[in-house]
């Protein structure tokens, strides 16, 4: 092994050297006192290589700086796309289920909250978050809209699905297959309605009448 190069009182990035710390093998160790007042002893290879550039606040500073460089950091608009990636991305997450769990994903241009905002921040208003026309899609410029709680609310009981004398159907169209509202048979639900019975005492609508008559 060659001779070791002095490295005490050079500075690398953040990293100051103050002493020598220990060698293992041939990997040596300088004790580094980072900008910051942190100290920890820093593989040298990596000091010269810019491997290691601070005790890890500049990652943090720079992290930082990304973030509010759009100046969007804390806003509603900004809290709903990170929960959007939450639910889509983090199993851990208690909405993940419904969500990622099942397939939604995020659009990856929307991976960043930049890319995001380019595609819906002309339309957002102060009290809307981020909602998706079909429940069953994913979250993406054409399946996104922005939204008030209730209008998210009503989409998802209109999206549910019933048993009607035709099989399985989204509340939205079952209600255009018969002819009548989706609060009728949202009220019918709430009023314990099930099955066939949210619909049998209607009439389907002529045009599917005429649809189904077509088909047989």
């Amino acid at each position: 092994m060659g001779q070791i190069i002095d490295l005490v009182g050079r500075k690398f990035e953040r990293w100051t050297v103050v002493s020598f710390s220990h060698q293992a093998g041939n990997v040596v160790y300088w004790t580094c006192r980072c900008d910051c007042g942190a100290e920890r002893a820093v593989f040298g290879g990596d000091l010269k290589r810019g491997g290691s550039k601070s005790c890890g606040c500049l990652t943090k500073e720079l992290a930082a700086k990304r973030m509010k460089s759009h100046g969007m950091a804390g806003t509603p608009a900004y809290t709903s796309w990170q929960m959007m990636r939450q639910r889509c991305e983090n199993p851990k997450d208690d909405g993940y289920a419904l969500y990622g769990g099942r397939g939604i994903s995020v659009d990856p241009s929307w991976s960043t909250f930049e890319g995001f905002w380019r595609d819906m921040g002309s339309t957002w208003v102060k009290g809307l978050s981020i909602d998706r026309e079909d429940t069953n899609g994913n979250y993406c410029k054409d399946n996104c809209r922005w939204a008030t709680p209730k209008q998210q609310a009503r989409n998802r009981r209109t999206k549910r699905t019933i048993e009607t004398p035709l099989g399985p159907m989204a509340v939205v169209e079952a209600a255009e297959a018969y002819g009548i509202s989706q609060f009728t048979i949202l009220a019918r639900l709430r009023l314990g309605f099930s099955g066939d019975d949210l619909v049998s005492q209607f009439k389907l609508a002529p045009r599917i009448k005429q649809k189904l008559k077509s088909a047989g």
